[in-house]
């Protein structure tokens, strides 16, 4: 089930997108402006944001510039009345997936949000904060800067970020990471995480390994 934040400026729009909502396998969350939806955003982040082009306050193309300094991956929809090629370009250009010109029909939207929710998920790249880790690639980038790990430490930070906004208990990293089940000795683990975490903080990572005492680990 995907999440989706959404920002419009008008009626109609809006209810086309909570229309598309009840016939799809999504969650939207509204929004009467920029500033709530970032305030959101830092708190809990969505699978996908759809962004009206102009708004009040701040404008659609100022919320896409602020998202895209925090998250490369998130994938974000314009929507506008504006139908020149240079607006299109523009919007594309600062970052946006896609930019859909009104008045379009909730199949249209569907389509789109369900292709790019879709290309996202099939991507193996995984993200919090400015960290992205790209299974395919074997790369983990701090920042846009590539960090150096082991292959364990890879793994592990992997699961967290699949994982993430959920505690991974000890067993659950033993046996994926190490292909074996958790005895109770957990010395390599702590070694690990330990190396993981100094990596992390040396390059300025916005989001940190956390201890859940007795249970296991958590990202955020």
């Amino acid at each position: 089930m995907g999440n989706i934040y959404f920002i419009v400026n008008d009626k109609s729009t809006h209810f086309i997108i909570e229309k598309m909502m009840q016939h799809s396998n999504l969650q939207g969350v509204g929004f009467q402006n920029g500033t709530d939806l970032l305030e959101k955003y830092h708190q809990e982040k969505p699978d996908m944001i759809l962004l009206n082009t102009k708004l009040p306050g701040m404008s659609g193309l100022e919320i896409l510039k602020e998202i895209r300094k925090l998250n490369q991956l998130i994938p974000i929809i314009m929507i506008s009345a504006l139908q020149s090629d240079m607006d299109k370009v523009v919007a594309l250009d600062m970052g946006a997936d896609d930019y859909i010109v009104k008045p379009f029909g909730v199949l249209e939207l569907s389509s789109r949000i369900q292709a790019k929710l879709r290309r996202n998920s099939d991507a193996n790249l995984y993200e919090a904060g400015n960290i992205i880790v790209d299974d395919k690639q074997h790369t983990c980038l701090i920042s846009d800067h590539e960090v150096y790990l082991t292959n364990k430490e890879f793994s592990i930070l992997k699961l967290l970020l699949k994982n993430k906004s959920s505690v991974v208990s000890k067993e659950v990293i033993f046996k994926d990471v190490w292909e074996t089940d958790f005895i109770g000795e957990t010395r390599t683990l702590d070694m690990h995480i330990k190396s993981l975490r100094q990596k992390l903080n040396a390059h300025e990572a916005n989001v940190e390994i956390k201890t859940i005492r007795g249970v296991g680990y958590i990202i955020g």
